[in-house]
C-alpha cells in the first residue's frame, strides 16, 4: 500500500501537535495547494471587479479624465429627478458611496449653470466603482416613478377609427350597467402601446429619440409597411364580470417582430418603466375601453370596474378591419388634452 497513505507527512505545530498534511495529486491542481518549496501560502486576494479591462465594457473609461494633480474625475449626466434620491437624508446615501469608494462626488445644485455630476478619487478604478453604484441607484429610483412617454402606432384615421366610432356608438346605445362613456378611449387617440418609459429631461427625451432612430435596423428585412388585422374583443383580467380594460386584438406577425426587438433594444438603454423591464415580449392590442379615463375625471371611483359579460357576447368577435403601419411615435403620457388630433410627440420613425 502507498507510504502515503500507511505514513503520511505532517507537520509540527505549537504545543507538541502534529497535524496530517494531505496530499493533492497534481491532476486536482496539486502544483496549485502543494506547500513545497517551502514557500508561504499567499493570504486572500480580492479580485478586481473594476479591473482596467472592463472600463471599455459600460463606456466608463470615456467618461474619465485624467487632473493636473494625478487624480482622476468622472463626470456625468443625472436628471435631477434623481438628485435628492443621490444625497439623501442629510446627505446620508451620498457620503456612503464616498465612503464606501473613496471618493469625491459632487452633485449640481439648483443654481449651477453646469448639470453634470462629478466624480473624484486618486484612483481610476475607485471613480468607476462609483459610477457603478450610481447608476444602479438610478435604475432603482427609475423603478418606482411613473411612466413619463409610450411608443405609440396610431389608428387614429381611417377605417380602424370608424369601426372604433360604431363599436362604442352601439354599445353605448345598448345601455348596459356600469359602462360610461368617460371609459371609452378618446376616438382621436386610438393606438397600439409598444413600450413605455420614464424620460425625465431634454437629455432623456434626445436619447431615446435617437435609440428609435436606431430600431430602423430591425425594419430590414420587414417591408415598408406592416400588415395589421384588428379583430376580436378581450379582457385584461380573468373574470369579465369585475373588468377594467377591454381591449381589440391585433394580428401581425411582422409588427410583433420590431415590436419586441424594440423592447429589447431599449431595455438596454435603462430607460424603460418598470412594466417593460423583465417583459420577453409585447402584447399586441388596441385598448377600446380603459376605467383609469373615468376616474380622471372622478377621481372617487379608484376601484371601480365594469361588467364585459354583455359586451363579449353581444361584440365579441367584432371585426376592425386592418390597417398599415407605416410609422411609430413616441409619446408624451396623459398629453391628448393639450392636441387636437392625438398625443404630444417626442419623436417619430418613418418607416
Amino acid at each position: 500500500m502507498s507510504r502515503e497513505v500507511l505514513g503520511p507527512p505532517t507537520q509540527r505545530m505549537s504545543h507538541n501537535r502534529r497535524y496530517r498534511v494531505n496530499v493533492v495529486h497534481d491532476d486536482f491542481g496539486g502544483n496549485k495547494w502543494r506547500s513545497s518549496n517551502n514557500q508561504k501560502a499567499s493570504g486572500y486576494v480580492e479580485p478586481d471587479l473594476y479591473g482596467e479591462d472592463d472600463y471599455d465594457e459600460d463606456g466608463a473609461d470615456e467618461l474619465i479624465t485624467e487632473l493636473p494633480n494625478g487624480g482622476f474625475k468622472l463626470a456625468m449626466h443625472v436628471p435631477q429627478s434623481f438628485y435628492g434620491g443621490l444625497i439623501g437624508f442629510k446627505g446620508t446615501t451620498k457620503r456612503r458611496i464616498e465612503t464606501e469608494t473613496q471618493t469625491e462626488i459632487y452633485v449640481p445644485r439648483q443654481n449651477d449653470n453646469s448639470s453634470e455630476l462629478s466624480i473624484k478619487s486618486r484612483e481610476r478604478s475607485n471613480c468607476i466603482s462609483a459610477w457603478r453604484k450610481i447608476r444602479l441607484l438610478t435604475d432603482s429610483l427609475r423603478k418606482r416613478m411613473r411612466p413619463t412617454h409610450f411608443l405609440a402606432v396610431p389608428l387614429n384615421s381611417g377605417p380602424v377609427q370608424e369601426a372604433f366610432k360604431e363599436l362604442k356608438k352601439s354599445i353605448l346605445e345598448a345601455q348596459l350597467p356600469g359602462i360610461d362613456e368617460a371609459f371609452f378611449m378618446p376616438e382621436k387617440c386610438v393606438h397600439l402601446t409598444l413600450g413605455v418609459y420614464v424620460l425625465l429631461d431634454d437629455n432623456e427625451r434626445k436619447r431615446a429619440v435617437e435609440q428609435l432612430e436606431s430600431c430602423r435596423q430591425f425594419l430590414a428585412n420587414l417591408g415598408t409597411q406592416l400588415q395589421l388585422t384588428i379583430k376580436g374583443l378581450e379582457i385584461m383580467n380573468d373574470d369579465p364580470s369585475s373588468t377594467k380594460v377591454l381591449y381589440a386584438c391585433v394580428e401581425s406577425p411582422q409588427l410583433q417582430d420590431f415590436a419586441d426587438k424594440c423592447l429589447g433594444h431599449f431595455q438596454s438603454t435603462g430607460l424603460c418603466a418598470t412594466d417593460n423591464i423583465d417583459r420577453t415580449s409585447v402584447k399586441l392590442h388596441m385598448t377600446v375601453i380603459n376605467v383609469r379615463y373615468g376616474k380622471e375625471s372622478n377621481k372617487k371611483n379608484e376601484s371601480y370596474s365594469f361588467d364585459a359579460r354583455e359586451i363579449l357576447k353581444r361584440f365579441g368577435d367584432y371585426d376592425f378591419g386592418t390597417a398599415q403601419c407605416s410609422e411609430v411615435h413616441l409619446c408624451v403620457m396623459k398629453s391628448a388634452k393639450e392636441e387636437e388630433d392625438f398625443y404630444k410627440i417626442t419623436g417619430s420613425l418613418k418607416f
